[in-house]
């Protein structure tokens, strides 16, 4: 008996800490440097590490500044949309029969989510809305006649991504407000010409990072729908169901002051943090082995920020105050040894937990390795191969800046990966290796035309896939123009696509749809259903370059 309450406990709260780390690391990845805003990269399926695209070499390759010569600015603007699909259907036969038995209904079935607006987090402006965001970046470049110097700052987004749901959209148990930003604000960097074909550079980001989320939970997994049938037998001994009745006096167990449902969101939860300063490093070396063929290496060091601020736990909405009252029966509960684990819960009369945290964002390592290739007089092959040290996701913590009651509790129970003042997630996530393909061919003197593929292998197995950053392989594909307005301008234009899917029978993700362990934990919303997702991501990049 013991047991079984203290698993409805742990449903309540650490799976959502759980849920914020797996959305914030996995988004990551899926959007990197898509949003740096360079048409050039974009439009080469981002194989520039041979050939860097000028003044955001700071973030591809710092050697390729040695390319910039005398004084420039670039202005960039990027505009985004995306479509975010999900589907939900309960076709496992032994749980429709479980259901049926228990006369359940899961709201979720046959249900289809889409997102209703993008969004971002901005300095001093927190969550926006944006129905079609336009972000506009720049930078600058310094190189003295003669010097084998060059010198660049700029700023660009290696992560900006977010969205919004409606209340009633299926999707909101997977969040109705994410937004994650990692904004480089500042970034001082230079390269030097060691040789006539041989340039090495490099360049400190300064960053700006910020996330986040507010969530309707709830979990039908297999611990809370049996709990949520043993409470209803308990409480309703006069039911004309067929299976077991349970009696058992109210003194000695008080759990018919509320209740639990594993299709009703059970609490609200939410959390904001930010940190306004965090460095990077970056470093870079470019060759011209030959009139006709480039070399390129870029490595991108790892960086961990701390964000700070707070993460909220609300009983407080109509749809938890159920919950509410079964936790505050249990603690009146008579049974010799319970009622001190249960102090360890601390609940508050109002309802509502709040504490400060810390959230440990990591940026994994990054190596490239590229090759541009003259193969005809006017056509030039780009392609680069990227490794990507996801694995460092291995283990994914929160936090809080102390002793929390109920991670006390957690410690107790002997949960893995828990401690007074914070908790581990096991991700198991693998390193990757991709690669990207770029076409350019020259129309004439002035004019450019630009075709990219580039396949993005996830890093996230497909046995921790999941809908609350649908991250799945993903495909990009684009096209652009380059033209010389004068000797000193240029005007490059790039249009893009990227689509990802997702098709997860249930059952298939442990973080996803599993229902087969009654023991798990884990955040499930949707544990039992089918998963299907379709993610398009829809992108126009310009840059204007001009010496001054």
């Amino acid at each position: 008996m013991k047991i079984k309450i203290m698993n409805i406990r742990i449903i309540k709260t650490a799976v959502l800490f759980s849920f914020l780390l797996i959305s914030t690391q996995s988004s990551a990845q899926l959007f990197q440097n898509l949003l740096i805003g360079n048409a050039k990269a974009l439009a080469l399926g981002q194989a520039v590490t041979a050939d860097p695209p000028g003044i955001d070499s700071i973030h591809f390759n710092p050697a390729g500044l040695s390319r910039l010569k005398g004084r420039q600015f670039e202005i960039k603007v990027i505009a985004a949309d995306f479509s975010l699909i999900g589907e939900f259907d309960l076709n496992d036969e032994f749980l429709k029969k479980r259901y049926e038995e228990l006369g359940y209904t899961d709201p979720l079935d046959g249900g289809k989510s889409e997102v209703q607006d993008m969004a971002v987090y901005l300095p001093g402006l927190g969550f926006t809305e944006v129905p079609t965001p336009i972000i506009p970046l720049g930078g600058v470049s310094y190189n003295r006649q003669g010097s084998k110097w060059t010198f660049a700052n700029s700023a660009y987004a290696p992560l900006a991504f977010g969205l919004s749901r409606a209340e009633d959209d299926p999707g909101s148990v997977h969040g109705r407000k994410l937004a994650i930003s990692h904004i480089a604000f500042f970034t001082p960097s230079v390269a030097y010409q060691v040789t006539d074909t041989l340039s090495i550079g490099m360049t400190m980001t300064f960053n700006y990072s910020a996330l986040i989320a507010e969530v309707n939970y709830r979990n039908s997994g297999g611990v809370i729908r049996e709990a949520s049938n043993f409470i209803d037998q308990v409480c309703d001994p006069e039911n004309e169901r067929d299976d077991y009745v349970w009696e058992v006096p109210s003194d000695l167990l008080n759990i018919c002051e509320g209740g639990i449902s594993p299709f009703e969101g059970l609490f609200e939860f939410r959390t904001e943090m930010k940190k306004s300063v965090g460095v990077g490093f970056n470093f870079g070396i470019l060759w011209d082995a030959t009139n006709w063929l480039s070399l390129g290496l870029a490595y991108q060091a790892e960086q961990v920020d701390y964000l700070k601020g707070f993460m909220q736990l609300d009983f407080r909405e109509e749809e938890a105050l159920g919950l509410l009252g079964l936790l505050k029966g249990l603690e009146e509960t008579s049974i010799v040894g319970l009622n001190p684990i249960l102090e360890y819960f601390e609940l508050p009369e109002d309802g509502n937990i709040e504490e400060a945290a810390i959230f440990k964002l990591v940026t994994p390592q990054h190596l490239a390795f590229g090759m541009s290739m003259r193969i005809l007089p006017k056509l030039k092959l780009n392609i680069d191969v990227k490794w990507t040290e996801t694995s460092t996701w291995e283990s994914l913590a929160f936090q809080t800046n102390g002793p929390v009651g109920v991670l006390r509790l957690f410690t107790l129970l002997q949960l893995e990966g828990a401690n007074v003042d914070g908790l581990a997630f096991k991700r198991d996530y693998v390193d990757t290796v991709n690669w990207g393909f770029g076409l350019e061919y020259t129309i004439n003197q002035k004019t450019l035309m630009r075709l990219g593929f580039e396949p993005r292998k996830t890093g996230i197995p497909y046995e921790r896939q999941d809908f609350t950053i649908p991250v799945a392989d993903v495909d990009v594909y684009a096209f652009g123009f380059s033209r010389q307005i004068s000797k000193t301008s240029s005007f490059d234009i790039t249009f893009a696509m990227a689509t990802s899917s997702m098709d997860i029978p249930a059952g298939a993700s442990e973080t996803g749809n599993n229902h087969r362990e009654i023991n798990n934990f884990i955040y499930h919303p949707t544990a039992g259903l089918d998963l299907k997702s379709n993610l398009d991501i829809f992108l126009i990049e310009t840059s204007y370059r001009k010496h001054f």
